[in-house]
């Protein structure tokens, strides 16, 4: 698609269009070349009474709002007499679209998948909703789903927009079908409505058509009693999931959910109990299903997007006004010419003129000058300096930053293994009971893990971005020749301990340095990344994708013992995705060759590369493979 400008973003590949206007993506024409998801609100909607004063009012109260389980609001406001919303971008698609995907495939969703999305869904409306702010807008629209299985909620800016003049126009169909029927137009939105809209996507999500199927009159529980029997040949629902959208969808019934958190437990209790199974590669598998290749292609065209030059766009600055003309005055008059009086000569009464002092006066400043000159060039160029102001606080802030990063990895580190033994815990229990309180401790420690991920991400954005240490300023050329020099001034100094942010050498104590001593070499400026580098997988910015399915020959002894349990391998993937080497590191304690087997099946995956700042890189990524 050809980018075309739209206020201060130039405009690139559409995501998704939506009832409440098309998802695009945008690059802003000023500062980093970061993408960002722009949604455009219909000219005709904007306009409609009270919407336009709705939709800011909600912008202002969500951009505060920083969660890691919605796409944050960047960005809002008038362009072009239309209204624009901008939030950050993650390579995925709505869940409208995957539905509209499923139904045109044939592709029914697995009751795991509905039952994961749902949980995932219910999570984070209540991470959301820990900030105050009330959502009362979800719908297939608003969510979307990473390439990696992740679910993330787009801003809820579209808040109560059926309390406005214009909230029963048929354009607002789709946006009203995931309201409770019994809600006033005249009355804010409860946190009732989410549940509401939460047990609605999740019918959708398992009988492939909407739960409310357009504005006429509507019965929730004769819409519930359709689907407990056989249906056009579907199978009815099952009783467990039956009974969550029952409590979730009839707001009014005795045994009704009271708020998410029943909700996100009953969800709970069916993963943990096994009868449901799901997993984030499910989710990632039929993505990758539904939309062969998009993602690969998206991230190409998202590289391309970014390495544009937006100089081309920018609007070319207006000519300077021009300068009014003045005023032109009358000449003056001429002044009258007056006769000299005739000179006198003055008298020397026979003495010589004493001679004129301007020579000596001329001589005296020419000489002060040059010495005024000499001392200022002596000053700057050849007096030796010693660490500026700026370069010492640049030299701390990169300390500091090493510090907090090494402090973190270690963090990190911790709640991996944290990790790997609670998932050890939760295949080795023996009873349901403990297998619950197994799982629940393991998706605890994964949204801390993914949350100091999210934090580590920020640090490490953070510290490419500190300004470069300051290089120190040459000095003039020492007069004591280099044989003369001692070891500890010709000792080069020991390497930075994170080569990313290298400070500069030292060559002597903090004070300046003597003559006689050699100047500080100037800080070597960052090092750009270059293809094949080792990036850690947090520290990339395109993640590597596994392309092929993993296959373990299990050794015949393996199946004798019926060997089961859960192994953790460690890949490394070069710039062209290729896996270089293979460990486990975490077995089984009697695997009868298994591991072997499992390590030589992961030498045969395939991913797509890993990207940093638009190169491709080599990564390590670890990963359970469980083995029955």
């Amino acid at each position: 698609m050809q980018p075309k400008n739209y206020g201060d973003y130039l405009l690139g590949n559409p995501l998704s269009q939506t009832s409440l206007g098309d998802i695009t993506r945008a690059l802003p024409l000023d500062g980093p070349p970061q993408i960002h998801l722009l949604q455009i609100i219909p000219k005709d909607l904007a306009a409609a009474p009270g919407v336009k004063a709705l939709l800011l009012r909600n912008a202002k109260q969500w951009a505060p709002v920083k969660d890691l389980h919605a796409l944050n609001l960047s960005a809002f406001g008038e362009k072009e007499e239309t209204l624009f919303f901008a939030c950050e971008y993650q390579q995925g698609r709505l869940l409208s679209d995957i539905l509209s995907h499923c139904l045109l495939e044939g592709l029914p969703l697995s009751a795991d998948q509905a039952v994961y999305l749902a949980e995932r869904i219910a999570g984070a409306l209540m991470s959301v909703g820990a900030s105050g702010m009330a959502y009362g807008c979800l719908s297939p629209e608003r969510v979307l789903v990473t390439f990696e299985g992740e679910v993330k909620l787009l801003p809820g800016v579209f808040r109560d927009l059926y309390t406005t003049p214009s909230g029963a126009v048929p354009a607002l169909a789709t946006y009203r079908r995931y309201l409770p029927p019994a809600l006033a137009p005249d009355k804010s939105s409860k946190p009732s409505a989410d549940r509401y809209a939460l047990g609605a996507l999740m019918f959708e999500l398992l009988c492939r058509e909407p739960f409310r199927p357009g504005d006429a009159p509507f019965d929730p529980a004769a819409r519930l009693a359709e689907v407990q029997t056989e249906r056009g040949g579907a199978d009815p629902i099952p009783e467990a999931l039956h009974v969550i959208l029952r409590k979730s969808c009839l707001l009014d019934a005795p045994d009704a959910y009271r708020d998410l958190a029943d909700v996100k437990a009953d969800l709970d209790h069916l993963i943990t109990s096994g009868e449901y199974s799901p997993t984030t590669f499910n989710i990632a598998f039929l993505m990758h299903t539904l939309f062969r290749g998009e993602d690969e292609a998206d991230a190409k065209a998202d590289q391309e997007f970014q390495a544009l030059d937006r100089e081309a766009f920018r609007p070319a600055a207006p000519p300077p006004p021009p300068t009014p003309p003045q005023a032109s005055s009358p000449p003056p008059a001429p002044a009258p010419v007056r006769e000299a009086p005739p000179a006198m000569e003055e008298a020397t009464f026979g003495m010589e003129p004493e001679a004129s002092k301007k020579g000596l006066f001329i001589g005296i400043g020419v000489a002060a000058a040059v010495i005024l000159v000499a001392v200022l060039a002596y000053l700057a160029f050849l007096k030796p300096k010693g660490p500026s102001q700026a370069e010492t606080a640049a030299q701390e802030q990169v300390a500091k930053l090493q510090k907090e990063q090494q402090a973190m990895a270690a963090k990190l580190k911790a709640l991996e293994d944290e990790k790997a033994q609670l998932a050890s815990q939760v295949t080795n229990a023996k009873t349901a009971d403990e297998k619950a309180k197994a799982q629940k401790a393991l998706e605890e420690a994964q949204k801390k893990l993914q949350a100091q991920k999210e934090e580590q991400r920020l640090l490490a954005a953070t510290s490419s971005a500190a300004p470069p240490t300051p290089p120190a300023t040459s000095s003039a050329k020492p007069s004591v020749p280099e044989a003369k020099l001692t070891q500890a001034q010709a000792a080069p100094a020991p390497a930075s301990p994170q080569p990313a942010t290298a400070q500069p050498a030292a060559t002597g104590p903090s004070a300046a340095p003597p003559a006689s001593q050699p100047p500080p070499e100037p800080a070597p400026a960052q090092a750009a990344v270059k293809p094949g580098d080792f990036v850690e997988l947090w520290g990339v910015d395109v993640k590597p994708k596994q392309l092929n399915e993993l296959r373990v020959d299990m050794p015949s002894a393996a199946r004798q013992n019926r060997v089961a349990g859960t192994i953790y391998m460690e890949v490394h993937i070069d710039e062209t995705g290729k896996v270089t080497s293979a460990k486990v590191i975490k077995g089984l304690p009697f695997d009868f060759g298994v591991d072997r087997a499992c390590q030589e099946a992961a030498m045969k995956l395939r991913y797509s590369p890993a990207f940093k700042e638009g190169t491709p890189v080599s990564t390590k990524m670890t990963f359970p493979i469980q083995v029955r």
